[in-house]
């Protein structure tokens, strides 16, 4: 069994520290949203970001990011054949569990709304109870309390190079027990030493910074690969 963390995740609804700020206020004028309706995206709050100094601004603010990695994820053979748990840890310490069932949204628009509404707790029609929304709950709660893996392989540019059939065949020993892979869904920087802390080893599979969504689809498929 496989589980995929989307660690330190940027998404988030936009913090009440910004509502105040004019590019959130005209993005909210624009919309038709209030601020409890829109998610903190660079490419609109940038200003209001660096401005008010967020913490770790440089790191927050991609919802994108998140909806490629789910889109990539899910539409491999191996979440397909229910052998692949996902999970979606935010930034702000939310939790998303993503069923075996889901069939996420292609559309980057129908996913925000999707997602948004289920940060406010609304249940979707379309997807009832496919998608679980968890508030306050750390990285270590998530691995020792929901997930409990065998063991956690962090992917980083700086871990240890390494390629990925190798990195199977040195540590997936045991098809019968649990292993979780961690990706970082944020677009600079790197795991904080709380994901760090947790995951048992951490490796890079390219000596350039590639996007989570590659990172992703190059496991998986190697992973589906090493257990026929």
């Amino acid at each position: 069994m496989y589980s995929l963390v989307i660690a330190e995740a940027a998404m988030e609804l936009v913090p009440r520290i910004l509502g105040n700020h004019p590019s959130v206020r005209n993005h909210c004028k624009r919309t038709g949203r209030s601020i409890n309706e829109i998610f903190l995206d660079v490419s609109y709050h940038h200003k209001a970001m660096v401005e008010k100094n967020i913490d770790q601004w440089w790191k927050r603010g991609r919802p994108d990011i998140v909806h490629f990695d789910l889109v990539e994820a899910l539409s491999t053979p191996l979440f397909k054949q229910k052998k692949l748990q996902v999970y979606v840890s935010t930034f702000d310490n939310n939790l998303v569990t993503i069923s075996q069932d889901l069939r996420i949204p292609k559309n980057y628009s129908r996913f925000e709304g999707l997602m948004i509404g289920i940060f406010n707790k609304q249940k979707s029609k379309n997807s009832p109870n496919l998608i679980e929304f968890q508030e306050n709950v750390s990285f270590n709660d998530l691995m020792e309390k929901i997930v409990k893996p065998d063991l956690v392989i962090g992917f980083s540019v700086e871990g240890t190079r390494s390629k990925i059939s190798d990195i199977l065949r040195n540590n997936v020993t045991d098809t019968a027990k649990h292993y979780c892979f961690v990706v970082g869904g944020f677009q600079r920087g790197h795991f904080s030493d709380t994901v760090t802390a947790a995951c048992d080893t951490i490796y890079s599979i390219s000596p350039f910074s590639l996007e989570s969504h590659v990172v992703i689809s190059r496991i998986l498929y190697e992973s589906e690969n090493y257990i026929q």
